[in-house]
């Protein structure tokens, strides 16, 4: 009887160390919710995102309420607070100001210029580490030139219904990592079950394509609806997040070091490698 009585005990009292660690993330100017922001443990491979009413909802064990969160998101300014700050309550972020530059419509002349158009085969990069992976796109041009379409590639096996978001950021000049968002519109972007291909299609932003370069960027989007389960030998399955990006060989990579990773609030990169793999996608320009 004693022997029941302490297993009931310790089975409590593990139950009681796990916790749902829900909040709820707002403009601060506005009151509107933040939708799909990203939101990371900065010391493990733990996080989620903000769901369209802008709350969130992840289990955690309760130790963490100590530890320190990122949360970043498009428009708005990178914030980082203690977990316990933010459980059951609501937090306002900041959003970012923005000059609005002049733009200048010029007469195309309808050159096209596709980079590193993805011609060999595509397979899956499965991972939980991995929120945003960013791909660098040089400028060896020397005309000016406009981003009209961006072509993501997914390996149909791996491919069900899920959304996901593209961002363009621009290149920091001390570190050559992503720095600030080119592209300040949220488009959140749906993939069906199976499909091979998604083109973000921007002829409409007349955006220029930048002389030292830009960063394309896939970035998950950990909600409900994106769940799925996947094991290298079907066994043991664990929880991740579609889509799942397909990477390619890339002879222009070589060498190159420019595909960058965001993980516990950080971009790294990847090192380099002759084999080096790359994000399957390619980028359309027109002058």
């Amino acid at each position: 009887m004693k022997n029941i009585i302490f297993l009931l005990f310790i089975c409590s009292q593990t139950y009681g160390q796990t916790i749902n660690f829900t909040g709820k993330l707002l403009d601060k100017e506005t009151n509107k919710p933040v939708v799909y922001a990203n939101i990371s443990f900065l010391k493990m491979n733990a996080g989620i995102s903000s769901l369209e009413d802008g709350t969130f909802n992840l289990e955690i064990d309760k130790k963490l309420l100590q530890e320190k969160i990122h949360i970043s998101c498009l428009n708005y300014k990178d914030t980082i607070v203690l977990v316990e700050n933010l459980q059951q309550k609501t937090l306002f972020l900041q959003p970012k100001s923005f000059e609005l530059n002049e733009v200048v419509i010029s007469k195309r002349k309808n050159k096209k210029v596709i980079i590193d158009k993805v011609k060999r085969r595509v397979f899956p990069l499965h991972s939980n580490e991995i929120r945003m992976i960013g791909k660098y796109f040089s400028n060896k041009l020397e005309n000016t030139f406009f981003i009209d379409r961006i072509d993501i590639y997914f390996p149909k096996r791996d491919s069900q219904k899920a959304k996901f978001r593209i961002r363009l950021f621009s290149v920091e000049e001390l570190t050559g990592k992503p720095n600030e968002d080119v592209l300040n519109e949220n488009i959140p972007i749906s993939i069906e079950k199976e499909e091979k291909k998604v083109t973000l299609n921007l002829e409409n932003y007349y955006l220029q394509f930048p002389k030292n370069g830009i960063y394309v960027v896939f970035e998950k989007l950990l909600i409900p609806e994106n769940v799925y389960e996947w094991s290298l030998n079907n066994k043991n399955k664990e929880k991740y997040y579609a889509p799942v990006i397909g990477l390619t060989k890339s002879k222009e990579y070589i060498n190159l070091n420019k595909i960058c990773y965001f993980n516990k609030g950080n971009w790294y990169f990847v090192p380099d490698d002759k084999s080096l793999s790359v994000p399957a996608i390619s980028l359309t320009l027109s002058n």
